[in-house]
Formats: structure tokens, C-alpha cells, sequence
């Protein structure tokens, strides 16, 4: 070996050791802030996290899978469900219960933005069902770690002598804000995701050489496990009879024989698929009379109810645009951000472009390799339209999350393509810096404000309140102040309630206040029961003293009579009918239910 080439060698290896120990330091502070985000993030607070907690609780306490109507997330393969149930079947979640937050509006834009109502239950140190729900979520965690170092393995095998790809796509992918968001809940799209990245690489170790049978068994294993995962992934099966006519038609040989190694190819890929998941197909087949359980599948979801539109489409990719970045109830990104991160979309565009035009830094084997990737990108972003056609709520990036790890190697190969080529290692330092500040500041400008608590008030801040009141509920909470919108109101107007409440003592219940407006008949024009400061603050955390503000809204329905309603309040523990009693200044019970006021509703 001459000096030369060993100088190349051992610049090579340093290169290499360099690359992988910022991929490990990628990997560390991705941990660290996807357990941050798990643990920044109420329990229940995430894409459907709440029915995918109780599949798994529901495996742990009937020792089976739900089936039908049992389980809202019964549809779903059950590889996830069946891991968490695992790691979890010691605790005991039988207290669990659903807190619907009734302050929570689908159709208003206002806060609180919480759809469940957080207890001193889920506060540190975790026990019961909410230690449960946390180990979960690190089990996410882990899976999201999978997915990013897939990612990082992709870029290595397609540009092994361009290692900042590698380190700059899993800077990329590690820090992405929904990325942390997601991986830090229940969610079987990070399983998904993270076995979809996994088979990904074992094809481009194919398409690069690696023939032996074992690599096409353990894609076929890979596909099997993905699809217990997760349905959608059904379409890696288009990518895998890609690569096998690719493998033939590089071997080339008489028809025979390639008919034969064609047949051998296939069976090693499909025979550990349907040892693995063969069985939730036969089991669909003999519950719901199909083997997809597509019947159960349109029963648990919110249907389509007309042809998709151009608007549809474009509601669709603005949706997925957002939630890329980061987005879920409540948590929103400045119009004027997402603007600007259009700006290195472009840039990605651009260089991708640029690319395809020159070509000259791509090995051989680079082209046949991204033409993969950028054909499963292709097939994942293109199953959302027929699935859009069918049901609601499909504007979510997490369903492209499968071809996560090809979309982010694009965008940073992009943008790689707009710098010389001794700029790479900044460019990776400067997207993963960028990436992690963005990470960092995430959580506390987006999603911590959106389930903060609200300010605890003084008597000072009590001066100007509209009407001052005393109202005690069983010396433990009373009502010191209201304030509402208007004098009268119209059917179908809003009526809001200000109310200032103190604590007597340190609270350790869930109460909830029963807000009715009632007509002198004795009928209910509407009502609402829920936690007394409107869903962000329950009053077990409550200490004495402490002064609450809370805005409490009642719709008054279209179809109201003319009428002045009387707006009574009273308390009660969470899921007891044991109502608190109203004490008045003597401290005698004056009965458990009080007239705060007349509501007058005049017709127009």
C-alpha cells in the first residue's frame, strides 16, 4: 500500500469515527428532548393517544385483543398495543377514568385547548395508570430513536463518502419538532415508522449488493412486523417486487433461471410475512367477514360525505405542510413562520433539481437508490388521496411518517447540492443547530402555553369585578366574584360567565361545578358539567387562598324561548352525586344548589 493510499485510508476512517460520534451526540440530545416532549405533553394530549392507551389497558386486563365496537382503536394491527401491553401489565390502571374537558370547543378557536381535564393523578412521582401511559411513551421514545439512526444507516449506504448527508438528514429528522411531538406519545405510527425506516435500509443494502437470502428474510420479516403495526404498510410491497425485478434484471441469466431465482426471491419475502402476520388476516376474515376489517375500519372513523374537491385537496396539503413542521389542537405555528420555513422547502426543491440536472457527485449505484426512495415517498404521499376520499381528518404529516427517513435525506441532499462541496460538514452543523434550537424552543413557545394553567389572582386584582358574591360550597370552595357579557341575550348568542373563585383549604378532590340555565317550569335550556376554573386547572391542585379565574361559556340554542333562565351552580365530586353543601355567612346549609342570577333570552 503506498503512502498515499494509506493517507486516504486513515482520512477515511477519521472521517468515519468523526461522523458517527456526532451521530452519536444526535442521537443523546434526541432522547433527551423527545423524553422532555413526553413528558411536556398532558397524557392524552396527542393524536388519538387516549384510545390507544386503553387498547393496550384493555389487553392487560382481558388478556386478549379487543374485537368490534370494544375498542375504538380495535381496527388497528396489534404489534404496538401488544409491546406496551407487555412493558405494562404489572401496573394497576383500574382507576382510570376518562375526564372529558366539557369547557373544550371543536368549533371555536379559543381557549382551553385540552381536551381532557389533568388531575394531581398524573403528577410526578407517576403511579397507576399514568406511570403506565409514561412507559409507553419512552417505549415511543425508543422507536423514535430507531427511525432517526435508520435514517442516519440510508444516508451512509447511498453516500458513503459523503458522511455529513448522513449526519445533516439525522440532525434533521432527530430535532424536527412533530417528529419529538409524536414520538413522545402513544402512537402506533412511531412503531410504524420506525420498522418502515428499518425495511428501507435492508433495500438499499439489497440494491447495493447484499444478495444473500438472509437480507431478503429479514425484509420480509420487517414488512410482516410493520404491517402489525400499522395496515399502510402494505405498500412497501410495490418496493419490494421493485428491488426483486431489480435484483433479476442485474443478473440478468436465460428465463428459466430467473424465473426460478425470481419464485425464491419471493417466497424468502413473503413466507416470514405471512408467518408473522397471517394470522390478522384470517382473524379479520372470521370477525368481520374481510380480511382488511375494512367495515370495522369505516365504522371508527368519521366518514367523507361528498366527492373530494380542489379544496379538498388543497385543505390536505396545507394540513400536512403545517403538521410537518408542528402542529396539533391548540398548537399552531405564527402564519408568518410557516411562511418563512417555505423558504428552505424551495431551497430543497431547488438543489434536488439542480441535481437532476448534473449529476456528476452521485456514485453509480446513487440514482437507482434515490429513484427508491423517491418512489416510496411517491407511493406513501399518494395513498393519503384515496384515504382523504374516504374518510375525515387525514391532514396529518404523522401518515407520511413511513417515508420519514426519505423525505428528510431529500431536503438535506437538496440543500446540500446549493454549497460547494467542502461546505458540508457546516451545512450539516448548521441545519442540526438550527433544527435543535427550533426543537428547544418548540415547547415552550407552542405547546406549554396552550395547557397552562391560569394566573393565580390577588385580592387587588378583585377591584373592579363586575358583581362581588360569597357563595360557600361546603367550606371548601367559594364562588367571590362574576362577571357575564352582556345583559341579554338571543337564542343562538353565547353566553360567558367570568368567574373568581377561592380556594377554603388545600384541596384534594376533583370537584366539579354543574352549571345549569333553567326555566321556571323546571326544564333545562342547557347545562354543563365540568371543572369549576373551565377545564386548566383542577381543583385538586388548588391550595387555600389560592384565587382562580375561570370563563365559562354556555351556548344558547337557536330554538330558545323568550324567557329570563335562572343560572344556578352547584358542586360535586368527579363521578359522585354527593353535592356540596351551600352555606351562607352563618355557616347554616342553605341547600346545595344556588340562583346566581337571571339570564333574560328575547327573541330578535
Amino acid at each position: 500500500m503506498t503512502q498515499m493510499s494509506r493517507r486516504n485510508l486513515g482520512e477515511r476512517i477519521r472521517g468515519a469515527v468523526a461522523a458517527n460520534l456526532c451521530f452519536v451526540v444526535i442521537l443523546v440530545l434526541y432522547l433527551i428532548l423527545a423524553a422532555s416532549y413526553s413528558v411536556i405533553v398532558p397524557l392524552g394530549e396527542a393524536p388519538d393517544e387516549v384510545p390507544h392507551f386503553t387498547y393496550i389497558r384493555y389487553i392487560t386486563q382481558h388478556g386478549r385483543l379487543p374485537a368490534g365496537a370494544e375498542e375504538h382503536e380495535a381496527f388497528q394491527p396489534p404489534l404496538y398495543y401488544l409491546i406496551g401491553a407487555a412493558a405494562t401489565f404489572w401496573s394497576d390502571t383500574s382507576d382510570f377514568a376518562i375526564r372529558a374537558n366539557g369547557d373544550f370547543s371543536f368549533t371555536e378557536d379559543i381557549p382551553p385547548f385540552n381536551l381532557l381535564l389533568h388531575t394531581t393523578a398524573e403528577s410526578f412521582p407517576y403511579h397507576g395508570w399514568a406511570l403506565a401511559w409514561h412507559v409507553i411513551r419512552l417505549l415511543s421514545v425508543a422507536m423514535g430513536a430507531t427511525t432517526v439512526w435508520a435514517t442516519y444507516r440510508i444516508a451512509r449506504e447511498i453516500f458513503p463518502d459523503d458522511k455529513y448527508i448522513g449526519v445533516g438528514a439525522a440532525a434533521f429528522n432527530a430535532f424536527l419538532p412533530q417528529f419529538l411531538f409524536i414520538s413522545g406519545v402513544i402512537n402506533n405510527d412511531n412503531l410504524a415508522t420506525a420498522l418502515s425506516a428499518l425495511a428501507l435500509l435492508v433495500t438499499v443494502k439489497i440494491l447495493k449488493g447484499a444478495r444473500q437470502y438472509r437480507y431478503f428474510v429479514l425484509l420480509g420479516t420487517l414488512i410482516g412486523l410493520g404491517v402489525l403495526a400499522k395496515t399502510s404498510l402494505l405498500n412497501f410491497f410495490a418496493i419490494v417486487f421493485l428491488v426483486i425485478g431489480v435484483v433479476l434484471w442485474q443478473e440478468r441469466g436465460d428465463l428459466k433461471a430467473l424465473v426460478r431465482r425470481g419464485a425464491i426471491l419471493t417466497l424468502l419475502v413473503t413466507v416470514p410475512f405471512v408467518l408473522l402476520s397471517g394470522w390478522w388476516f384470517v382473524r379479520n376474515q372470521v370477525l368481520y367477514g374481510d380480511p382488511l376489517g375494512w367495515g370495522l375500519v369505516l365504522a371508527a372513523n368519521a366518514l367523507r360525505e361528498a366527492p373530494l374537491t380542489l379544496g379538498d385537496i388543497q385543505w390536505l396539503v396545507w394540513g400536512l405542510y403545517r403538521s410537518f413542521w408542528l402542529r396539533w389542537i391548540g398548537i399552531e405555528l405564527e402564519l408568518a413562520f410557516y411562511a418563512a420555513l417555505a423558504i428552505p422547502c424551495a431551497l430543497a426543491l431547488v438543489g434536488l433539481l439542480t441535481l437532476l440536472w448534473r449529476r456528476e457527485r452521485l456514485s453509480p449505484q446513487a440514482p437507482l437508490l434515490l429513484s427508491v426512495l423517491g418512489l416510496y415517498v411517491l407511493i406513501v404521499s399518494g395513498s393519503l388521496i384515496p384515504w382523504t376520499a374516504t374518510v375525515q381528518g387525514t391532514d396529518q404529516a404523522r401518515l407520511l411518517w413511513p417515508a420519514l427517513s426519505a423525505i428528510v435525506i431529500f431536503m438535506f441532499l437538496g440543500w446540500a447540492q446549493l454549497v460547494p462541496h467542502r461546505w458540508g460538514n457546516r451545512l450539516a452543523c448548521g441545519v442540526g443547530g438550527a433544527m435543535l434550537l427550533f426543537a428547544i424552543v418548540a415547547p415552550q413557545r407552542y405547546i406549554m402555553p396552550v395547557h397552562a394553567r391560569p394566573p393565580i389572582l390577588t385580592e387587588e386584582d378583585l377591584a373592579g369585578v363586575q358583581y362581588r358574591v360569597d357563595i360557600n360550597f361546603g367550606n371548601k370552595i367559594k364562588l367571590v366574584g362574576y362577571e357575564l357579557n352582556g345583559e341579554t341575550w338571543h337564542p343562538g348568542d353565547t353566553l360567558l360567565v367570568t368567574m373568581y373563585w377561592e380556594a377554603l383549604e388545600d384541596l384534594d378532590q376533583d370537584l366539579w361545578l354543574f352549571m345549569r340555565l333553567v326555566h321556571r317550569r323546571g326544564w333545562d335550556l342547557v347545562f354543563k358539567d365540568g371543572c369549576p376554573s373551565a377545564g386548566r386547572y383542577t381543583t385538586d391542585f388548588w391550595k387555600a387562598g389560592d384565587i382562580i379565574p375561570s370563563v365559562h361559556r354556555l351556548k344558547i340554542p337557536e330554538d330558545a324561548q323568550e324567557h329570563r333562565y335562572r343560572l344556578t351552580l352547584s358542586m360535586h365530586p368527579f363521578e359522585s352525586e354527593e353535592w356540596l353543601p351551600v352555606l351562607n355567612e352563618q355557616g347554616q346549609v342553605t341547600g346545595d344548589i344556588v340562583i346566581l342570577t337571571l339570564i333574560p333570552v328575547v327573541e330578535e
